[in-house]
């Protein structure tokens, strides 16, 4: 086993959150160190310093290196102390002059004041600002170092550092020292049960008995839903702890008394984070709708007259030369006189027309729409159908933070996709919105749930007191598809009627076969139906012989032969972005073409962007290939045609299926098992199966 302090110089992140790095030793020897992920907090930074442990091995191709057990930041000493707080980006303004000033002047001592927060000394060579910025960064460094080393010292995984520092920040160690269950936020019960017992807590502490509670309903939060009932709950308690139900009540009574968790009606529990939201949410929706119309912050606006309405529908329809229907025109009348509203609609029935309307006419009346979207090919795609601005709710949530948005009673906010919204994500937002700001959800109740936990949007898609408006009247461009009559066969659970595939031609086929045939015949097709950028293959599975990264993979070595490639892309292939970059503008789901490859980047135009853009290798974490890629990652987006496998998964289920079809505009191809489909179709709903507390009031709570 070697173990080496390392100083940072040359870091190559991995696709997953490894990484291949290069180290300096004391003795000014190079080191080459490969981490996975799993012994990854992050990956390193130039100069960093480092603990590593690890065994060496000489690689066929690659020489001598460590493959590191464990790699963990520490605090650098002496002269790396320097160089360190000269050029890591987290000390911001300090700079080489002014890193050499203060190892000028303090020397080893320099680690005392910073672990001092001694601003004044610092501020002597610096200034206060400076020393300020110094001081705090210093805090959050030494904070990591202290973290990993507790998790590893605890036998939890370091990769678990970052979610424990967002949890606690510098006082994490302390908090969890305090009650080692607190770990259940971020770990398993087994790994944080095993490090608590061996931290000295008593198997029958109350701490233990509560968390097990708390644990049992976190599950449940694991699987997406809020609430959990009570034989369950105590099924749980008593298999984490050993014991019988007797036992698992006396805990469960105890996590009541600490709060640890919330009953209510019809013998159902929740754990208090999912309760506090829900409520919230609740709460502040219903008062959206009781409440008079009260608009605050916005000298000139009222609420338009019906006539009023009327007159600015018809100027709508005579600038635009056509008629909504009268369903649109319930729904823009919605926009601009309700404080809360939902607006519905399948594939093809104008929900995009009416976004449009209601940007013209709340503008008219001298408001402001703030157009959202969950994801950024969403955002891009509502932008480019109505020519107004939209955004992330991330991106909005950071304006509201930086102050660059300032929200009253003219503000309409329209949430597009709107059934894609996790509880958390719709708490976050509407805690966020002053209360006379005006919101309108717009989806489609019968989409992918929400990949977080809860629902939101189908609970007041069905209840009768939301102001809701729902289209069902399928435009005859649509219509000519096809495609919007099979999916209202698939909302409503019946298997549609489906033609062979014949070749390119518009609405919904389906073609036979097994799973060891489908990666042949589906790139046969994509063939056929014109290609990436053009056709989009979706799929319910990663793994597997039709699975996405094998289609990937085919495909791109299939595609790639005689084009110039780096480090898996090549010149032709689709990629998918998998974050939000928003100094680049580029999106979580954005998908672009790989244009060039050189010696150490690749170039990729991106939807949405004029000009191809230098990928470099920082960013291969945050990269795939995008032959095929997941339904929700294609939620909110459209595409010409859809290649979709299909074939027996967990995931398979109605909503999937249909957010798949509604995804073409033109053609839709299902080939696979039949049964599976069917089956698919056929049964209820995952939204239908996710059990929440969420109803018009939370006044059945027990305290």
């Amino acid at each position: 086993m070697t173990e080496l302090a390392l100083t940072i110089s040359r870091v190559w992140r991995g696709p997953k959150g490894g990484a291949v790095f290069l180290g300096k030793d004391p003795k000014g020897d190079f080191h080459k160190v490969v981490a996975s992920e799993k012994v990854l907090s992050r990956p390193p930074r130039p100069e960093e310093s480092w603990r590593v442990q690890g065994e060496t091995e000489t690689h066929p191709i690659w020489g001598l290196q460590i493959v590191a057990s464990l790699a963990v930041p520490v605090v650098p000493e002496g002269e790396h102390l320097r160089r360190f707080l000269a050029r890591n980006r987290a000390f911001q303004g300090v700079g080489e002059i002014r890193a050499g000033k203060l190892w000028e002047k303090f020397r080893n001592g320099l680690v005392d004041l910073l672990d001092a927060k001694d601003t004044k000394s610092l501020a002597e060579v610096v200034g206060a600002e400076i020393a300020e910025t110094l001081a705090a960064a210093w805090e959050e460094t030494r904070a990591e170092a202290r973290v990993v080393e507790w998790l590893d010292m605890h036998g939890f995984p370091v990769r678990l550092a970052g979610k424990v520092i967002k949890l606690w920040g510098p006082l994490a160690p302390e908090k969890v020292e305090e009650n080692p269950y607190r770990m259940l936020a971020v770990a398993g019960w087994s790994e944080v049960d095993t490090a608590a017992r061996l931290m000295g807590v008593p198997s029958d502490a109350d701490t233990r008995r509560v968390a097990a509670v708390e644990a049992t309903c976190y599950r449940t939060i694991s699987e997406k839903h809020t609430t959990i009932g009570e034989d369950e709950l105590l099924r749980g308690v008593a298999q984490l702890l050993g014991e019988v139900r007797n036992g698992a009540e006396s805990a469960l009574k105890l996590a009541c008394e600490d709060q640890a968790v919330v009953q209510l009606s019809m013998g159902r529990w929740q754990a208090l984070g999912p309760h506090v939201m829900e409520s919230y949410v609740q709460d502040r929706i219903s008062s959206l709708v009781a409440a008079e119309f009260a608009p605050s912050g916005h000298l000139f606006w009222q609420v338009p007259t019906d006539a009023e309405v009327n007159a600015l529908i018809g100027e709508f329809q005579a600038g635009n030369d056509f008629k909504l229907t009268d369903e649109q025109k319930q729904a823009v009348w919605l926009a601009l006189t309700q404080r809360f509203a939902l607006l519905l609609g399948g594939a093809g029935t104008g929900k995009t027309t009416v976004l449009k309307a209601v940007q013209w006419t709340v503008s008219r009346c001298e408001g402001t729409v703030h157009f959202l979207a969950l994801a950024g090919r969403a955002a891009i795609r509502i932008q480019e159908a109505t020519g107004h601005q939209a955004r992330t709710i991330a991106g909005f949530l950071g304006a509201l933070d930086r102050g660059d948005l300032a929200l009253g009673g003219g503000d309409l906010i329209v949430i597009d996709e709107a059934s894609m919204i996790d509880l958390p994500l719709m708490y976050t937002l509407l805690r966020e919105i002053p209360e006379g700001t005006r919101v309108l959800l717009v989806g489609d109740p019968y989409q992918l749930p929400p990949i977080g936990m809860g629902l939101v949007f189908s609970v007041y898609a069905e209840d009768d007191r939301a102001p809701k408006v729902e289209l069902t009247v399928v435009h005859r461009q649509a219509a000519e598809t096809g495609i919007p009559k099979c999916a209202q066969e698939i909302r409503l659970g019946r298997m549609p009627e489906l033609s062979r595939f014949c070749g390119v031609g518009k609405g919904v086929s389906f073609t036979p076969c097994t799973e060891a045939d489908a990666q042949g015949l589906v790139i046969e097709m994509l063939s056929e139906l014109g290609g990436p950028g053009v056709t989009q293959i979706l799929s319910a599975i990663k793994r597997g012989q039709a699975g996405i990264q094998a289609i990937n993979r085919s495909l791109h070595n299939l595609r790639s032969v005689g084009h110039e490639a780096w480090e898996g892309f090549a010149v032709g292939d689709p990629v998918i972005f998998l974050e939000n970059d928003y100094e680049r503008r580029i999106w979580n789901g954005t998908l672009g073409i790989v244009d060039g490859a050189y010696s150490n980047s690749f170039s990729v135009s991106w939807d949405g962007h004029s000009k191809p853009m230098i990928m470099e290798r920082a960013d291969l974490e945050s990269l795939d290939l995008a032959y095929a890629v997941s339904v929700h990652k294609a939620q909110g987006s459209q595409f010409r045609r859809v290649v979709i496998p299909v074939f027996p998964s967990r995931l398979l289920d109605r909503t999937l299926i249909y957010t798949a079809l509604t995804r073409a505009q033109e053609q839709v191809v299902l080939v696979g098992n039949r049964d599976a489909l069917e089956a698919a179709v056929t049964a209820p709903p995952a939204p239908n199966r996710r059990r929440t507390g969420m109803g018009w009031s939370h006044d059945d709570a027990c305290p």
